[in-house]
């Protein structure tokens, strides 16, 4: 049942707990019938053996003879009369032995008329076997010392009691399916508050500070209604403090190190300048660049976290934003000599994506191809368009990475033990973080010729 929708799991527990109430309610109902119909199919042979014992001592003497009367019922006074029983459908089977008061036979049915005369011993109500079949028997003497012996097949008695089960449980049977049904629809109409929630949940966009509603909550939906709105709204205002955060760390950070990297220069060119401290402060310049760059990856990366799901999907095109951060990296192109490509099987390819965060992918897998190429080197994008996904190809030729360590190097701030270069091992971490926001799938692979690394992203396409 784990499985099972919140409707069909109700649904399936109403029908089960109906069953189970049902079950024995019907089995007691059985037994209890089925004991007053015994009592009353005894009551009426009780009832039928007196009414017989009274017609045969007021009625008039039988004389008649019965032709194949068995030689056990034969008195050598008075020949006893055999009836023949002809039994109709839904009838059921009787049968009746008469003795005198001196135990001489005067009438019997065929079917019994072959049993020994009873004795007193077996006056009243007893149960006997004869040609295979089962017999309740009424044995009485009455006033006149007439002795009445009458009996009825007991699996009459059982077609009775089947047809009562019949015809309580038809109805049954075909009642629980057509009230499963109404259960079920019941119980969907119950559910509408609790669809209507979903609907309105799913149509939530990322930052909106709109309280859910519904137009008449239930008891049990109010609470969690209001408890959704402030867990939203402290959700909300965690996240708005995050990136005010981010903001402020960045405007303060930025500057100070701005301004310690502009005085370092300017010390380097100042005239009188020894070489033993030229190189001490070129080392501190550079140990401040790689401060600013790791500072401005950390915001990178926090802004992915936090800000892409407090935002919408815009329409971004992949062409536009590479040609940016290809232009923002022409610093660095131009410092290492990088021959730098960029080839679109179409001018232009718009998809739903969180900028900052694609920004921020193609960012950081364009410099680190940068920075990993050789002086001289060179670097190849390809954008390429299908009509359900879009793939990025980044190719350097600077030394790449051993396919064994190749899914290590996602994890944040794991850098190679050789390797040259100032990261700081937060770059494909980004990369896989805004990937991962994009459904987005990310691989290193061997170039198709000489060294380096292949970085291939595939990207769902999304109107």
């Amino acid at each position: 049942m784990k499985s099972l929708g919140l409707g069909a799991r109700l649904t399936l527990l109403n029908i089960a707990v109906m069953v189970v109430v049902l079950i024995p309610l019907g089995v007691i109902s059985y037994q209890r019938e089925s004991r007053e119909m015994n009592q009353l199919l005894d009551g009426r042979l009780a009832q039928a053996g007196r009414t017989l014992g009274n017609l045969i001592e007021h009625g008039e003497e039988m004389t008649a003879h019965a032709p194949g009367l068995p030689s056990s019922l034969s008195t050598g006074v008075a020949p006893a009369v055999v009836v023949a029983v002809r039994r109709h459908n839904y009838e059921p089977e009787v049968g009746f032995q008469a003795y005198d008061p001196h135990g001489t036979p005067i009438a019997a049915t065929e079917n019994l008329a072959d049993l020994p005369a009873p004795t007193d011993a077996d006056l009243g109500f007893h149960d006997l076997r004869h040609d295979d079949h089962a017999w309740r028997l009424f044995t009485l003497r009455n006033r006149a010392g007439l002795l009445i012996r009458i009996g009825e097949r007991s699996d009459n008695r059982q077609d009775i009691t089947r047809g009562l089960v019949l015809e309580h449980s038809l109805p049954l049977l075909i009642g629980l399916p057509l009230l499963a049904v109404l259960i079920g629809l019941a119980v969907r109409h119950g559910l509408t508050p609790l669809r209507a929630l979903t609907s309105q949940l799913d149509e939530r966009t990322p930052g909106s500070r709109q309280p859910v509603e519904i137009a008449e909550p239930t008891p049990e939906l109010r609470p969690l209604v209001e408890t959704l709105n402030q867990q939203f709204e402290r959700l909300e205002n965690a996240l708005e403090r995050e990136r005010r955060f981010n903001a402020d760390v960045a405007h303060e950070l930025r500057t100070p190190l701005t301004a310690t990297m502009i005085h370092l220069e300017s010390a380097m060119i100042a005239s009188g300048a020894s070489m033993a401290t030229g190189s001490a402060l070129s080392s501190a310049q550079q140990s401040l660049q790689r401060l600013a760059r790791r500072i401005e990856q950390i915001l990178a990366l926090a802004r992915i976290e936090a800000g892409a799901a407090a935002s919408e999907r815009e329409r971004v095109d992949l062409v536009a934003l590479a040609k940016d951060v290809i232009e923002e990296l022409a610093p660095l192109i131009v410092e290492k000599d990088i021959a730098m490509s960029l080839a679109t099987s179409e001018p232009g390819m718009v998809l739903a994506a969180y900028e900052a965060a694609m920004t921020a992918m193609l960012r950081n897998v364009i410099e680190n191809a940068l920075r990993y190429a050789p002086v001289g080197g060179k670097v190849d994008i390809d954008i390429n368009a299908g009509p359900d996904l879009m793939v990025i190809d980044v190719r350097d030729n600077g030394p790449g990475i051993p396919p064994e360590r190749r899914a290590a190097v996602f994890d944040r701030f794991l850098r190679g033990a050789n390797e040259p270069t100032s990261g700081f091992g937060l770059g494909l971490s980004i990369v896989k973080r805004a990937a991962e926001l994009h459904d987005a799938r990310v691989d290193l692979r061997e170039p198709p010729e000489g060294t380096g690394l292949h970085v291939h992203i595939r990207l769902p396409r999304r109107p």
